[in-house]
């Protein structure tokens, strides 16, 4: 058995049922734990994340396929925690529908800021160049897709026309992530504050 490499497997008691899917959720919170504290996706080695999770390293490979395996199961942990959020913002209260798209925005905004490392794997590039067309349904399973349509549906009940909510929640998105990128390439340039960004992004999309 040695030569297969488990030597946790040698050296541990039998799985009890529940056991794997516990390592896989540390592993996991190891891997989260790190990339909050270094802000490097590069830093998701699994030498190091193991490490922090306190197994061997090939434990890691009963649960993912590989690194990259990791990290997309990672990011897909930090949509859902955006996705969190934003909707907390979201269903906060009785607010018109304009209030409530511009609460998601600063909800956006902060998660990037208090969550920077988190933030990074959000857009860390795994599609090969040229990119693939997916059908609506892939890219429903996409991560990211459900932030996405929390976006889609405030601006939605702001704006009747359903191709003009889409653009315009695609160029919300876009704003939001570019003042983010900008901000973090240019820390000492006077951009307005959040607050004044996202009204004149909000008044600029919907009105």
């Amino acid at each position: 058995m040695h030569h297969l490499g488990f030597v946790d497997v040698i050296t541990r008691p039998r799985s009890q049922r529940g056991e794997g899917e516990h390592l896989r959720t540390a592993l996991l919170d190891a891997a989260t734990s790190l990339l909050g504290e270094t802000h490097d996706v590069d830093s998701l080695s699994v030498r190091a994340v193991t490490a922090r999770a306190g197994v061997s390293p090939t434990a890691l490979y009963l649960h993912f396929a590989d690194k990259d395996d990791l990290r997309r199961a990672v990011k897909r942990r930090c949509y859902a925690a955006l996705r969190d959020a934003l909707q907390a913002d979201e269903i906060e209260g009785n607010r018109d529908p304009g209030l409530q798209l511009r609460a998601m925005a600063h909800a956006y905004l902060r998660f990037a800021r208090e969550q920077p490392g988190h933030y990074a794997i959000l857009f860390q590039t795994e599609v090969p160049n040229p990119a693939p067309r997916f059908s609506e349904e892939e890219l429903r399973d996409r991560p990211g897709h459900e932030v996405f349509d929390l976006v889609l549906g405030a601006v939605a009940r702001c704006v009747d026309d359903e191709t003009t909510a889409f653009d315009t929640a695609c160029l919300a998105w876009m704003a939001l992530h570019g003042r983010v990128a900008m901000q973090a390439a240019m820390p000492s340039f006077p951009f307005p504050d959040d607050e004044r960004f996202v009204a004149l992004l909000i008044d600029g999309c919907v009105g």
